[in-house]
């Protein structure tokens, strides 16, 4: 998966990757099987699905 140079990926980066999904996996599937109020729910599910991204970025370009 080479787009240009300046990008080497490893198998690192997949493994991060794959750990990112499966805490998000993980952290909705919990929050939908243990959570009764759907406001609540939704709101965790929208911190973690925020926290993902902010993750991603962050190891993607270094944003934060």
């Amino acid at each position: 998966m080479l787009f240009t140079n300046a990008v080497q990926w490893t198998g690192t980066d997949f493994i991060a990757a794959a750990a990112v999904f499966a805490f998000v996996g993980c952290a909705i599937e919990l929050s939908v099987r243990f959570v009764d109020q759907s406001v609540i729910r939704m709101a965790l599910i929208c911190g973690v699905l925020f926290a993902a991204s902010a993750i991603w970025a962050d190891g993607a370009i270094g944003i934060l």
